[in-house]
């Protein structure tokens, strides 16, 4: 039985207009002449039938009835913020999908090829030249500014009862048009409501939880906030080095380490993000080149509208509206069914949009000098202490792996369980050159653009995914250069594949074999694949010989 607030609206009812996108569970259309709360344009959601197999009705349907038994307040926040499931979409008795709002326009962007694309979060996990062509140019503040409105809104969510899970930068949004940064959630369906899931949870291959840790948790919301924090800072859509992060704001820096650490309750909640992320947005530096310039930065100061229940609610609309068209979010302070929300205060803190920036405090020379020497001594101690720990190695055994691959005193595998995990992985990346080959020559004819796009982009989260897996191996028995050379191997073919992503938007509104091979974005592609080839020659060379060791399968460097 379908909760007191839980609407539904027969399939025949509506009028579907531009199909808006779709995905592996089902497909989303614009619906005509329908308005969320009599202002937001409407997107219908239908599942495909694999998924409506999978389908948890009754976590639905309590998601639908969610939004309305909310205060307004509260309700009205949701609304602005993320595509809630709104509304039941019946065909007789079977549930068929839901409605929701569209996404409002300031998050979406216009690529140079012309083609309008919502502004999912991957756009800016990419170099800065990448981010500058797609986007234009986004500050160091700009990001700060977006990692705490979505630290704030993430803060609210886990306090409903909400837990996103699957947090992809594909389904989270920004827009930098507004006089603040502002994120928009989708894919809501796929989050949790007090520990149901409409849908079995998912990973994003490259924004995986530690193993063995469930994705359907508070803290795993909190880790893969500090994957964001850290990647968006290093512009790339993998690595987890807080380094480029510490240099814009070392408060901020702490609170990601802490929050990638291994044991879920280490990490920090969002609301300890909120204070150093809003004195980071406050005192960041204007360009990037002056954030490279300004060195390590150190911590200052302290540590760190919804649709209403009844009639209306998808009542029809009393205007035409644009097809697949979206409408900007209702400012604060508008009605919502009549009434008026009270203010509720936002994560910025007040005042205009650019107040005076602090100045990064530098060391003073005389200190630099100190900590120079404190790293030379350093260095020439820990010199002596690994001569030392080397010669006595040399002369006894018992530290050291023997003659049968038995591990030594600082392993728990035998040189033969490293081998065959190892050889696991590589297992799994077989065939994957072919698909991606195939593509790029379909790419050069100017065929089937976004079928390519989608196998470079699937290519490139697989082997984001295979970098985490293999630096979670423990390979001490085996060749110092294996796993460096398989890291740089998988590594550098990503970026060649996102760099084809990039192509594919580069020559999208006008395509010649020309224009492919011309763009800026395929001369990255070819040099990212040329260092790629490199390294997997160099691995498949020490690897081979292990192989034949244990009976192993050998590789060609093609197979990688």
């Amino acid at each position: 039985m379908t909760g007191p607030g839980a609407a539904r609206i027969a399939r025949s009812d509506l009028m579907l207009g531009t199909a808006l996108g779709g995905g592996g569970q089902g497909k989303v259309w614009a619906v005509e002449k329908r308005l969320v709360n009599r202002k937001w344009p409407v997107a219908y959601k239908e599942y495909k039938p694999d998924s409506q197999g999978q389908l948890r009705i009754d976590a639905l349907e309590r998601m639908v009835a969610f939004l309305p038994e909310r205060p307004l307040p509260v309700g009205q926040w949701l609304a602005e913020h993320a595509a809630w499931p709104a509304a039941l979409v019946t065909e007789g008795s079977q549930v068929r999908g839901f409605l929701m709002r569209q996404i409002p326009d300031e998050f979406f962007i216009t690529l140079p090829s012309g083609d309008r694309k919502a502004a999912g979060f991957e756009f800016l996990l990419n170099s800065l030249s990448y981010v500058n062509m797609m986007v234009g140019s986004v500050t160091p503040r700009q990001v700060f500014g977006l990692l705490l409105s979505f630290a704030d809104t993430l803060e609210r969510l886990h306090g409903l009862g909400v837990v996103v899970g699957d947090l992809s930068p594909k389904n989270l949004l920004f827009s930098l048009s507004g006089p603040r940064p502002s994120c928009f959630l989708i894919d809501c369906d796929a989050m949790g409501l007090r520990g149901d899931w409409v849908l079995k949870p998912v990973q994003t291959p490259g924004w995986q939880l530690p193993d063995g840790e469930a994705p359907e948790t508070p803290e795993g919301d909190r880790y893969k906030f500090a994957l964001l924090a850290v990647r968006l800072f290093l512009h790339e859509q993998h690595g987890k080095d807080a380094a480029a992060l510490r240099r814009m704001d070392g408060a901020v820096a702490d609170l990601a380490e802490r929050g990638l650490s291994r044991t879920p309750t280490d990490r920090p909640a969002f609301n300890d993000w909120l204070d150093p992320l809003r004195r980071a947005f406050d005192s960041a530096p204007e360009t990037w080149l002056a954030a490279a310039q300004a060195g390590p930065q150190t911590a200052t100061g302290p540590t760190a509208g919804a649709p209403t229940a009844g009639p209306g609610l998808f009542g029809t609309a009393t205007g035409s509206t644009r097809p697949g068209g979206s409408r900007p979010a209702t400012p604060r302070g508008t009605t919502v069914g009549g009434q008026v929300p009270p203010q509720t205060s936002g994560p910025f803190p007040s005042g205009p949009f650019n107040p005076p920036r602090s100045t990064p405090q530098r060391v003073p020379s005389s200190g630099r000098a100190g900590s120079v020497a404190f790293w030379i001594v350093l260095a020439i101690i820990a010199l002596i202490v690994w001569q030392i720990a080397t010669h006595s190695g040399s002369g006894s055994s018992g530290g050291s792996s023997d003659s049968t691959g038995q591990p030594g005193s600082g392993s728990t595998d035998t040189r033969t369980e490293q081998a065959t995990a190892l050889h696991t992985l590589l297992a799994q990346n077989a065939d994957r050159r072919r698909g991606v080959s195939d593509a790029v020559q379909s790419m050069m004819n100017c065929s089937d653009l976004q079928e390519n796009r989608q196998v470079f982009e699937d290519a490139a989260d697989a082997r984001a995914s295979l970098v985490e897996k293999l630096d979670a191996l423990t390979l001490d028995q085996l060749a110092d250069d294996l796993a460096p050379d398989l890291h740089n191997a998988w590594q550098r073919s990503e970026e060649a594949d996102r760099a084809y992503v990039r192509v594919v938007d580069d020559v999208s509104g006008d395509c010649s074999t020309s224009a492919v091979t011309g763009s800026s974005a395929w001369q990255d592609a070819v040099s990212a694949s040329a260092d790629a080839t490199a390294a997997k020659k160099d691995f498949v060379a020490v690897w081979n010989p292990v192989a034949r060791e244990f009976g192993l399968k050998t590789f060609a460097w093609s197979d990688l």
